[in-house]
């Protein structure tokens, strides 16, 4: 699933620019966007316990997601540097694709209080659906995003602590899933004339969406049924025994979101994509931005790029022997060592 959420987000942002110009890569996009971002936020929230961040909780944190949003953001805007001469560095307004990983950063911080709600699931769905009323959160933090795209997250963390909604999703048939695939699919090529691709963003408010302002709920409400929809038969159609190159290339799946934009920013300063004009090439642009996962997911560039996508931090964080042990960092005291003096068998103390 790792694999196939990275390549659909590499793929919807190399034929973007091919969108208008060809429309099958229209519908291409809107068909699949849901394989992209929304199945990456319930893969996380999959892997997020609710765990107080705490000594090597927090430690991971630091260096499995702040650390990389800094240093690609960096990298990025020396990138920029590089080929336009113009320098710009912000970590308020995310550049490319690291605005999930800022959003990740706030969903996992806050998922420990929100677990202590009544109803978060719910809670989440309508946070997601009121945020498009407010003209003055939407990019700077990725605040829009992270409030809309949270229910995915959310409900990833779910299917890990909850037996029975894993029991659900698993009690899906196959056949069933494929049917909703395909039924979706076609769906999308019926309305794909009428069907923003900003619309599955969810990162402007109402007001600025090209659709009646009373529509934004019931559409938005639409998006986030479509995506869980879609990345529950995507859970159910993906293969539970190893797969060939795929498996060990979802075990990459990090390094395919975040190196990707740099080797698309270069083609887009060339101008490349402007020179598409016909299907053959359009296509074969589809079929290089697949083959490039091989690439940008292979052990050599992973070794290359490790220290920025995955780095050790022991320059960064205190020695393990300091940081709390296990018990607490699950907000757990651990018990006190017991006195040699005391007896095995003696009762214990009262109060």
């Amino acid at each position: 699933m790792r694999y196939i959420a990275a390549t659909t987000v590499l793929v919807g942002h190399a034929i973007t620019p091919l969108r208008d110009q060809f429309p099958y890569m229209h519908w291409l996009y809107n068909a699949s966007w849901q394989l992209g971002v929304p199945a990456f936020a319930l893969i996380s929230g999959r892997f997020s316990p609710a765990l107080p961040l705490t000594g090597r909780a927090a430690g991971r944190l630091v260096t499995g997601i702040a650390f990389p949003f800094v240093a690609f953001s960096l990298v990025t805007s020396v990138q920029r540097w590089a080929l336009d001469g113009v320098w710009y560095f912000s970590l308020v307004e995310p550049a490319a694709t690291l605005w999930f990983l800022l959003s990740l950063l706030f969903w996992k911080m806050a998922l420990p209080y929100v677990v202590t709600l009544r109803y978060p699931l719910v809670l989440s769905v309508v946070l997601a659906l009121a945020v498009g009323f407010a003209d003055d959160i939407a990019y700077p933090f990725s605040a829009a995003q992270t409030i809309a795209f949270f229910p995915f997250f959310y409900l990833g963390h779910l299917l890990r602590e909850r037996p029975e909604f894993a029991a659900a999703v698993a009690a899906v048939p196959r056949w069933a899933a494929a049917l909703v695939t395909t039924a979706l699919a076609g769906g999308v090529w019926l309305l794909d004339d009428t069907l923003s691709p900003e619309w599955p963003a969810m990162r402007q408010p109402y007001s600025a969406e090209d659709f009646p302002y009373a529509l934004g709920v019931p559409i938005r409400a639409a998006v986030l049924l479509w995506g869980v929809i879609a990345v529950i038969a995507l859970i159910r159609l993906v293969p539970r025994r190893h797969v060939p190159l795929m498996t060990s290339l979802g075990t990459a799946g990090m390094y395919l979101y975040v190196l990707h934009p740099l080797v698309l920013t270069y083609f887009h300063h060339i101008d490349f994509f402007a020179r598409i004009d016909t299907d053959a090439e359009a296509l074969a642009v589809l079929a290089v931005a697949i083959a490039s996962t091989v690439v940008l997911g292979s052990r050599p560039v992973q070794a290359l790029t490790r220290p920025l996508v995955q780095p050790r931090g022991r320059w960064l964080l205190r020695p393990p022997e300091r940081l709390p042990d296990a018990a607490e960092s699950r907000g757990r005291t651990p018990p006190p060592p017991r006195s040699p003096a005391a007896s095995p068998a003696a009762p214990p103390r009262s109060g």
